[in-house]
């Protein structure tokens, strides 16, 4: 059929970009005024986008924490890879054959994204590869559109209570062959931990992690001041749509502007539904402010994929967690305690 081929969108600039399509646009102010701190920012292309770390302090060791703070996020990259030879990959390939020996660091990543899939009913799941592949949007090829009998056959090796943990064993098993973990849902979260313990760990004052848009800082810019981060209007790229104010914490965005391509009048995005097998309706972008990166990262798709109501609904529930919602009809809503933290610039 026409519509399964892998569609061409090389030629639709601004459609789908390769390394970064910001859904947060970062306002670092001058240092000048921080006494003797320096700022330094080093930037890498990592799990496909644009990271660049910041970090603010008196040390002449600058250079060598932000660059610890990014090795640290390549080697996550290498342990959670969806795309490349991993130990991840290592499991799916081995799905209906045989449980794999994982590094415990992954067998408890994995332990968590099945508690991010339980606290949301399903909205969020790891096994969702198959679907990734299906559509392929981060794939070489780029994306297409697939049938219905591919989608439904794909949704039948679908479903994160089938996974197995042997935790005394460190094994993982995929029970159905074509199962397959993808933790792009909350591997970048991760890794954004990861590289703050690592900052951290060198007692810097502050430090901003900006992940393509998605953000983890601690200490603010100096003095308690809080780090301003701007989010995209989700149907204008030149407009800020919000501002979040953070001293310490999280921000992750998921929006439907990010990797998309149209067909016939429809938008295809990234963001899947596990529960459909197509990209996820009824919101264009979920903004998440939270202490821990992986739950925000895992909170905005899973909300993404609610919807409105059902996924606020799920934020007034969790603790320190805030949120915003732009809907379809491009109205912004706010969860409860959010009001401090996230200012409506539209």
């Amino acid at each position: 059929m026409a519509l399964s081929k892998r569609l061409d969108v090389s030629h639709r600039a601004g459609l789908i970009v390769p390394f970064v399509l910001l859904s947060a646009l970062l306002y670092l102010n001058s240092c000048s005024d921080r006494n003797s701190d320096s700022t330094i920012k080093v930037g890498r292309i990592l799990m496909g986008t644009l990271i660049e770390v910041t970090v603010v302090g008196s040390t002449s060791q600058l250079q060598e924490v932000a660059n610890a703070a990014l090795d640290e996020i390549k080697r996550i990259e290498d342990l959670t890879s969806f795309y490349k030879e991993s130990e991840l990959n290592e499991i799916n390939k081995n799905a209906g054959i045989q449980p794999v020996k994982v590094d415990p660091e992954l067998l408890a990543l994995i332990q968590r994204s099945l508690e991010i899939s339980n606290l949301t009913d399903g909205a969020f799941d790891p096994t969702i590869g198959v679907l990734s592949r299906l559509w392929n949007f981060s794939g070489t090829e780029g994306p297409r559109l697939p049938d219905q009998e591919e989608i439904n056959a794909a949704l039948k090796k679908v479903g994160w209570k089938k996974v197995e943990v042997f935790q005394e064993k460190n094994e993982i098993f995929l029970p159905d062959k074509g199962m397959a973990l993808d933790l792009g849902g909350i591997a970048k979260g991760y890794a954004l931990n990861r590289a703050g313990k690592v900052i951290k760990s060198r007692r810097l004052k502050s430090a901003l992690i900006n992940a393509g848009g998605d953000i983890a800082a601690f200490g603010g810019k100096g003095s308690g001041v809080p780090w301003k981060i701007g989010i995209q209007d989700p149907r204008n790229p030149d407009a800020i749509a919000a501002v979040v104010q953070v001293v310490s914490g999280n921000v992750f965005t998921s929006g439907d502007y990010e990797r998309f391509f149209d067909k016939d009048g429809i938008r295809y995005h990234h963001i899947l539904d596990p529960a459909t097998g197509y990209p996820a309706s009824g919101v264009e972008s979920v903004t998440i402010v939270a202490p821990d990166g992986t739950g925000a990262e895992g909170l905005s798709a899973a909300v993404f994929a609610l919807g409105p109501e059902k996924g606020m609904r799920l934020i007034e529930q969790q603790a320190n967690i805030s949120c915003l919602i732009v809907d379809l009809e491009g109205r912004y809503i706010l969860s409860s305690n959010a009001s401090s933290l996230i200012q409506i610039r539209h």
